[in-house]
């Protein structure tokens, strides 16, 4: 393909993506668009996928309005129709908006619907027949969902709590703003002097919850399922504590006390992170071998410890689009780093999955977290790895039948127990 000839079809997709979105395309634009997206290759196709996504990341996620409801309305209506009428071609069909597609030369499986593409290929040719059904339990996809813990024990269902002020301690209000976004203020504009006892308050999502915090300083966290933070409801003089697990995204606010920067603090399994002003993730699921710090913008530092002897490792220094690598195990401190796919780490944030060259057991951990379900692998299981976006908004059952026609694995679902064995 030539350079002016790529720009053009780059510049032609792009177009119709954005009108797309808007719901402004016609009924020609959508055929023409179908048939030149079937002719292009596997790799041309998931670039495509990527400046979709990028598109997709934009929109607001945890209960904020989306620009995009009415479409995504029509879109999750469709579905539903083929669904009803269990429409499953097994030819080669370009699909859209719900329905399957197959690129043959490397199994890859488009759909678009609820506000994002998804897109799985794998790198062997899947086979050719009908995938089977998955589904005897139909998994809905997780929500907003969280417990507020209170420093005096008492817990508030975050779920069941109405919209406004729940609390108030040190000087701070507690107010749900949304559902799925609370919101710690100052009670007045005077500047309120924290009690010499810290007053801390933790709040916990469940499997198929998440939740966002805006916490006294201003800093923004994201919690993904089954995650915690535990932090002050008003900070001190010296430093921005909190404890957290699971995974949790940061915006952290710049803050001052006479002039001088008070750090921001990360404690989680055996490392600390402190930064003063930046956006990163962290992944520190028990179940994972490794914490992984992810660094979208600003600066981070990373110590790891030894939890046996108590040391700590040598800071190191994380740039945007690095990523440090903890081990779990207690007698290490050692930290690698390596540079990364920022996209991938905060997909979860942004309402998608996305998977680049992930192995069934990791993408299983995932979606187990989001489903809340119970995961067994039985005997071997193949190799192959799975790139691709999915919305997190869609039932397991469908995530799954996309899983089994990329191919390699099959699924058995009853109840919240799926059993994952290598397909025949």
């Amino acid at each position: 393909m030539s350079t002016s000839s790529h720009c053009m079809e780059e510049n032609y997709y792009i177009t119709f993506l954005e009108r797309y979105s808007q719901n402004q395309h016609t009924p020609e634009e959508h055929e023409l668009f179908l048939r030149w997206f079937n002719s292009i290759s596997a790799q041309e196709a998931q670039h495509v996928m990527d400046h979709y996504a990028k598109m997709s990341g934009r929109q607001p996620v945890f209960g904020q309005p989306d620009e995009n409801e009415s479409l995504i309305r029509k879109i999750e209506d469709r579905i539903d129709r083929i669904e009803q009428q269990d429409y499953m071609p097994e030819t080669k069909v370009i699909a859209w908006s719900g329905y399957l597609r197959r690129l043959s030369a490397a199994a890859v499986i488009l759909m678009i619907g609820i506000g994002s593409y998804y897109v799985f290929f794998n790198k062997i040719n899947a086979p050719q027949s009908k995938p089977q059904e998955v589904a005897v339990y139909d998994a809905a996809p997780g929500g907003n969902r969280a417990m507020l813990i209170l420093s005096d024990g008492s817990k508030i269902n975050l779920n069941e709590a109405v919209a406004g002020k729940i609390a108030s301690q040190s000087g701070i209000q507690i107010n749900k703003v949304t559902d799925g976004q609370l919101v710690y203020d100052k009670e007045s504009a005077a500047n309120t002097a924290p009690e010499k006892s810290e007053l801390f308050n933790q709040i916990n999502t469940p499997k198929a919850g998440q939740y966002q915090i805006n916490l006294s300083d201003g800093t923004k966290v994201w919690l993904n399922s089954l995650s915690s933070i535990r932090f002050p409801a008003v900070f001190n003089d010296t430093e921005r504590k909190v404890e957290i697990t699971g995974e949790v995204y940061f915006e952290v606010a710049g803050y001052k006390v006479n002039n001088r920067k008070v750090p921001f603090l990360v404690v989680c399994n055996n490392q600390v992170i402190e930064v003063v002003g930046t956006h990163f993730n962290v992944n520190s699921y028990r179940d994972e071998s490794v914490v992984k710090t992810t660094l979208l913008e600003g600066s981070v530092k990373v110590y790891a410890l030894n939890a046996i002897t108590g040391k700590e490792s040598k800071a190191v220094k994380l740039r945007p689009g690095e990523q440090s690598i903890v081990k779990q195990a207690k007698s290490s401190n050692a930290i690698a780093v390596e540079k990364v796919d920022t996209e991938s780490a905060i997909a979860w944030q942004k309402g998608y999955f996305k998977f680049k060259d992930t192995d069934i057991q990791e993408v299983m951990r995932q979606l187990s977290r989001w489903y809340d379900l119970d995961v067994v692998f039985n005997g071997p299981l193949p190799k192959d790895q799975f790139t691709g976006f999915v919305s997190k908004k869609v039932a397991i059952s469908n995530v799954l039948n996309i899983l089994e026609e990329g191919g390699g694995v099959k699924f058995s679902v009853k109840n919240k127990k799926v059993e994952v064995t290598a397909a025949e």
